[in-house]
């Protein structure tokens, strides 16, 4: 993959961004527990689970042993096997990861890469709320890719679901889109918040790495414009040593990134004898975005489905 080029981040920026991430294990962010929602089975019909020590870890200490486990792979040289693991009970709904990703891979108005479900009903004392983070679930075999002409979209060695921008447009975007289980292929639009304005703001018209390509939506330069975009685990970060924003930036520790493949990793232990939500799977996904489905201890169960499509 070729080294990003100018307006982007060099390595001297994400050995800052690594510091960052060491000094959050000093300040710390009190794991939230998810609140009780619709399709509820009783506590005693609920499977028991114990509480295991990373689900009461600070987002920082979190953050920062992720960051390590990282590190470890990338120095290694072997090819990883990148993996997300989101826990709803920890997730407070506020759409912190969005926005970071959004500051991270321009997308304009129309679109983002991810976003966070909210389910609420009543009120007062009986009110309920869940909230549940979702992006692209990076599949092996995705459905997106046989939609389309092979080649337009591919999986790197390391699990990650890559577009061919130049290809992906028109009703092969669409078509692309349309596949999606989860709803989040967009289309890019070419628009920008402050087009409008006198100037458009640097932030929105930067150049920026997605794929392994440098692009910018500057008007009259966007590569991309009416092309399929998604999620991509901001690969770009993670080729050099960096987690993805929204894992960074969640305040409640409620996402888990690492490589499968590291046995010593945060991933591999927080996924060890766990019960996860298998309605992707019984859709014929083989998704490397998996959820926890468990109730909180001496809270009402929520059935998972609830959120899920």
């Amino acid at each position: 993959m070729s080294e990003p080029t100018e307006g982007v981040r060099d390595r001297k920026e994400s050995t800052g961004r690594r510091r960052f991430f060491h000094a959050l294990a000093s300040l710390g962010s009190g794991a939230v527990a998810g609140l009780v929602g619709a399709k509820i089975v009783q506590p005693e019909q609920a499977e028991a689970a114990e509480v295991p020590a990373s689900l009461t870890e600070s987002s920082g200490t979190l953050v920062l042993r992720m960051q390590q486990d990282l590190e470890q792979t990338i120095a290694s040289g072997r090819t990883p096997s990148w993996l997300m693991v989101v826990d709803t009970r920890k997730c407070i709904g506020c759409d912190s990861c969005t926005v970071a990703c959004r500051a991270e891979n321009p997308t304009g108005p129309g679109g983002n890469f991810r976003r966070v479900i909210q389910l609420e009903q009543g009120a007062g004392p009986a009110a309920w709320a869940i909230f549940k983070p979702v992006n692209c679930l990076h599949c092996d075999n995705p459905p997106c890719a046989r939609a389309v002409p092979a080649g337009m979209i591919w999986k790197r060695p390391d699990g990650i679901v890559e577009f061919d921008h130049a290809k992906l447009k028109g009703p092969y975007a669409r078509a692309a889109a349309e596949a999606c289980p989860v709803r989040l292929v967009q289309i890019d639009d070419g628009k920008t918040f402050t087009e409008t304005t006198p100037a458009q703001q640097p932030y929105e018209i930067r150049s920026f790495v997605e794929n392994g390509q440098v692009q910018t939506r500057k008007k009259g330069s966007n590569a991309m414009n009416g092309a399929a975009r998604k999620c991509t685990f901001c690969s770009h970060l993670l080729d050099i040593s960096v987690l993805p924003a929204c894992v960074s930036t969640c305040v409640g520790g409620a996402m888990y990134f690492g490589d499968a493949n590291n046995a010593g990793s945060l991933i591999r232990e927080i996924t060890q004898g766990r019960r996860t939500f298998r309605g992707h799977q019984n859709l014929g996904l083989t998704p490397r975005v998996i959820y926890f489905e468990e109730p909180v201890p001496e809270a009402t169960h929520i059935d998972c489905s609830v959120c899920h499509y």
